[in-house]
């Protein structure tokens, strides 16, 4: 299920895509924003994966991006919790 970016709250009503200006609940912060995207790195390099795609300069507030896909976290936490030396192996690649 999808969390919230800034306070980790779930995504409530899952089974719609998130309208532009839906907030969460606990924080208040925006659903349909860059930082909820699927497409979003996310920090430090902060920009969307996908080619083509007009630049957003306010990447936690609301968006009319189209292309939105509502990031489904518990996906990537699961795949970073089996392997308990991702980081270590991320780091040696970057630091060759």
């Amino acid at each position: 299920m999808p969390h919230c970016w800034k306070c980790q709250s779930p995504y409530a009503k899952f089974t719609k895509k998130p309208d532009f200006h839906d907030l969460c609940d606990e924080c208040q912060n925006y659903w349909h924003s860059c930082s909820n995207c699927k497409f979003f790195t996310g920090y430090p390099s902060a920009r969307c994966t996908l080619p083509n795609t007009e630049a957003v300069h306010d990447l936690v507030g609301a968006n009319f991006c189209d292309e939105f896909v509502l990031n489904d976290g518990e996906k990537k936490k699961a795949a970073e919790l089996k392997d308990p030396n991702a980081a270590r192996k991320k780091w040696d690649e970057l630091f060759r």
